[in-house]
């Protein structure tokens, strides 16, 4: 009995004492839900020991908020110590959990939002059922020019579905990093660990078989994943595979074409309905109707193009606003707004007609490979807008050849559209080429009568132009309908692009003097003020020319289907690598440095324009002015040196590589170009120091004049006689230069006056000083002064000394002052000294005369006869 008794005590104590552990464990853990749940489980079997519990929670509520969270945060830190010190494997499963289900979180988050590939969904349908009729389309094709087209169009759907493919690859990784966190979770023998204290392991157990349970869930999700991008992933490669068959065939058709087109591939003319390779024309017209519908659809509905359609509508809303806003601020602000007007001649008349225009010319170079379809469209509307802008101001022959030119335009566009060959197109064709020679040449008689009233070189265009529709002709009656095709619709078309271009190159001249116009002021404080529109017109005309003339001949490559082969070539020429000794190097840095330089040029010099313009429109430069007009130089060579850096850098040019250039050059100077370094370094030097500036008066090597530019090498002097003298900057710094303006404007000026002796000194003297005290113009500060400066042989001279505030007129006040002295001295009697010279005269006496008085004039007699 006593043994029972001391088994039941010492049970109890146990119970007891292990429900006091675990019930200090429970208030450690932060989540007081949990802790009120399990506690009561854990000491169910001791009942007896809940009252000392509660006991300890009543003596705890007396401590404030403050000390209960610090007592509790204590205790909770002596457990994790405790636990990290006896078990490191618990330790491990605590940070598993963590940190799985931080990536439970972001794996779930990622996958709720889901991949972006509704786009790819929507549009790839549309493409797999386009890519088929190309395929079908390529089978009947016959003609060179819709194959090129079908293949830029290939070519845009290759780029959409490389990007496709990338897309999907990513999402592809991502899916794979999560499913390899999945079977990292799976397989993690962390979780088998099992903790000591029952109560923790409950804890932890029920943690693990949640985590699991999220997991699994996560694991369903992401297959369905990658069950999706797996399917988008192989159809987009089909769709690849697809595409690269369908520019294989293309190519193949092309080069068996180009064979083709030197042999007689449709009999001749005579015997083309023995031929049957051409299809009926109902039938022709009709598949190409339906191709070149759906095509169009698709170039206005691809997302690729979307660019290209905002471009142009940004085209037309910015050329026709910056027309319409010069108008009518010119209407408003000048009265003879009329006159201006008059000077133009198509943007004022036809604002809607030329901005069309603008934008049909140059709409299509903002697509790459736009559709043959959309070109077509857009050289009809250009050559309809040509015809309306010329018909009251080019000479009327030449508005007759438009009409034949806009007819020739939509008959050959149709034509080049077809996807089969028809005999009617043939002879049409002929009929054609045979109308274009008669108004090309009829035109060519009235420019001989006429030259000067037409567009320059219009002569030998028209020549070419006749003469490739001839070779047309031949060539279509000889069986080469492909390249007869291709002449006759390259050289109307080209002809009118030419018309266009030369017209364009008008209207941005003529819009650009309009703004220039509309924003002069009176007080030429605005920038317009400062350009001459003549040197902007010699100057931006040339450029305005060589690009149009560059943007002509891409038109003519891509209607010879020639220009991918011209770009191929030219990207290989200037990309390809070059070795000069052990240095490499490829064209296209060459270009790029030249490039960059020139354009840090062309800035210099704008600048220097902007500056040159303002100094001359001053009648007086102030201090300040002439030191800003000085620094140009300055800016100049900042400008050089800056542009040299960015060359150097966008060339990909090693700073190894220019120092050994430099290091040549260094060798150049030593021998022969020490003076060209002198005046560079000289030209610094001015630049710095500034002895001399912009709009001093200066006396160089016995020259007087006003200094207009001090450049790099040399500076320009105004000798004020229409002459401009150049002198080298060295000159500058090792002559001797006499600066009249260095400090101020300022200048003495001297003069001498002389009167007759038995003058009254005095009186002149008073009447000197009253005239040059009195006098406005000359300056108070210094003092005038007058003084006797000398007796003369035949006059007592006064020298006159006073100041002027601005040296270019000190001539001017010279010549009042003297005025009024001589006035003056009219009035008051008072004689200006004369020089006087006695003249004494002897002539000879004859002394055998009977008159000695008598002047004997010498007499020259003819010599004597030889005897």
């Amino acid at each position: 009995m006593r043994n029972l008794f001391k088994l039941v005590s010492f049970g109890l104590l146990w119970v007891s004492l292990t429900g006091i552990s675990l019930h200090c464990s429970a208030q450690t853990t932060d989540d007081s839900t949990q802790t009120t749940q399990q506690v009561p489980v854990a000491v169910t079997a001791a009942t007896p020991v809940q009252t000392p519990i509660v006991k300890v929670k009543k003596k705890h509520v007396a401590l404030s908020a403050r000390d209960s969270m610090r007592q509790v945060m204590l205790k909770r830190d002596a457990l994790i110590r405790s636990f990290k010190h006896s078990d490191g494997s618990l330790n491990d499963l605590l940070g598993k959990i963590e940190s799985y289900t931080n990536d439970y979180t972001d794996i779930n988050n990622d996958l709720n939002q889901g991949f972006d590939t509704v786009d790819i969904s929507d549009r790839l349908p549309t493409l797999e059922r386009r890519m088929v009729l190309m395929k079908k389309t390529i089978e009947t094709s016959n003609t060179m020019g819709y194959l090129i087209t079908i293949r830029d169009m290939i070519d845009h759907v290759s780029h959409q579905t490389k990007e496709w493919q990338n897309q999907l690859d990513s999402s592809s990784d991502q899916l794979d990093n999560w499913r390899q966190k999945i079977s990292d979770f799976r397989n993690d023998t962390t979780f088998k660990t099992v903790p000591a204290d029952s109560a923790l392991r409950a804890k932890t157990s029920l943690q693990i078989i949640q985590l699991r349970k999220k997991w699994k869930l996560l694991d369903s999700l992401s297959q369905k994943e990658v069950i999706q991008i797996g399917i988008l992933e192989n159809r987009v490669s089909a769709l690849s595979i697809l595409l690269i068959d369908l520019n294989t065939q293309i190519d193949s058709k092309i080069h068996q074409f180009t064979l083709n087109a030197l042999n007689n591939e449709y009999g001749f003319i005579w015997d083309m309905h023995k031929t049957n390779s051409s299809a009926r024309l109902d039938t022709a017209l009709a598949h190409t109707y339906t191709l070149n519908s759906k095509l169009y659809k698709y170039f206005l509905t691809s997302k690729t193009n979307y660019y290209g359609h905002v471009a142009c509508i940004i085209l037309f809303i910015c050329f026709f606003t910056w027309i319409y806003t010069s108008k009518r601020k010119l209407a408003r602000i000048k009265d003879d707004h009329k006159a201006v007007f008059a000077q133009t001649l198509y943007i004022i008349k036809h604002p809607y007609a030329t901005t069309i225009l603008v934008v049909a010319l140059l709409g299509p170079y903002f697509y790459d490979h736009p559709a043959l379809v959309f070109t077509q469209t857009m050289l009809i509307i250009m050559t309809g807008m040509l015809g309306i802008l010329i018909k009251s101001v080019w000479p009327k022959p030449l508005y007759e050849l438009w009409r034949v030119l806009f007819v020739l335009v939509i008959l050959f566009s149709i034509s080049s559209l077809m996807i089969l060959t028809t005999n009617t197109e043939r002879v049409l064709l002929i009929v054609l080429s045979a109308i274009a020679i008669y108004g090309a040449y009829k035109l060519l008689f009235y420019i001989k009568r006429a030259p000067d009233d037409y567009p320059p070189y219009l002569s030998i265009i028209l020549k070419i132009f006749i003469a490739i529709n001839a070779l047309s002709i031949l060539l279509n009656i000889a069986g080469r309908f492909s390249l007869a095709k291709i002449g006759a619709s390259m050289a109307v078309f080209n002809l009118c692009l030419g018309l266009g271009f030369y017209l364009l190159v008008q209207i941005l001249m003529e819009s650009l003097f309009l703004q220039l116009e509309a924003n002069k002021r009176a007080d030429n404080t605005s920038i317009a003020s400062y350009i001459d529109f003549k040197l902007v017109q010699k100057k931006f005309k040339g450029v305005l020319i060589k690009v149009t003339a560059l943007l002509w001949f891409v038109a003519f490559a891509k209607n010879l289907t020639i220009d991918d082969y011209l770009y191929d070539t030219v990207f290989d020429f200037l990309n390809d690598s070059h070795k000069f000794n052990s240095t490499a190097f490829t064209f296209k840095s060459i270009l790029v440095f030249i490039l960059v330089i020139w354009l840090s040029g062309m800035l210099a010099r704008v600048i220097s324009y902007f500056y040159d313009f303002a100094g001359q429109q001053q009648t007086k430069l102030t201090p300040q002015a002439k030191k800003t007009r000085s620094s140009i130089l300055l800016i100049r060579l900042t400008i050089f040196i800056i542009g040299f850096f960015v060359a150097v850098n966008a060339a990909g040019i090693q700073w190894s590589e220019v120092t050994i250039v430099i290091g040549a050059l260094g060798v150049g100077i030593g021998f022969g170009l020490q003076n060209l370094v002198n005046n560079l370094v000289s030209g610094i030097i001015l630049a710095f120091e500034k002895p001399i500036q912009v709009g001093d008066v200066v006396e160089v090597s016995g020259k007087t004049g006003t200094i207009t530019e001090i450049g790099i090498r040399s500076s320009k002097i105004d000798c004020g006689n229409g002459s401009e003298l150049i002198v080298p900057n060295g000159d500058l710094i090792s002559q001797h230069v006499v600066n009249w303006t260095l400090t101020n404007n300022n200048r003495q000026v001297e003069l001498t006056i002389g009167v007759a002796y038995g003058s009254d000194v005095a009186k002149i003297d008073n009447i000197l000083k009253d005239i040059i005290n009195n006098h406005q113009e000359i300056m108070k500060t210094p003092a005038p002064a007058v003084l006797l400066n000398d007796f003369g042989e035949n006059s007592i001279n006064f020298k006159i000394f006073f100041w002027t505030e601005d040296i270019g007129k000190w001539a001017g006040l010279k010549s009042r002052v003297m005025s009024q002295v001589y006035s003056r001295f009219a009035k008051e009697g008072i004689e200006i000294a004369q020089p006087k010279q006695d003249i004494q005269i002897h002539f000879p006496v004859n002394p055998d005369s009977e008159n000695p008085g008598t002047l004997t004039l010498p007499t020259k007699n003819p010599p004597e006869k030889d005897q």
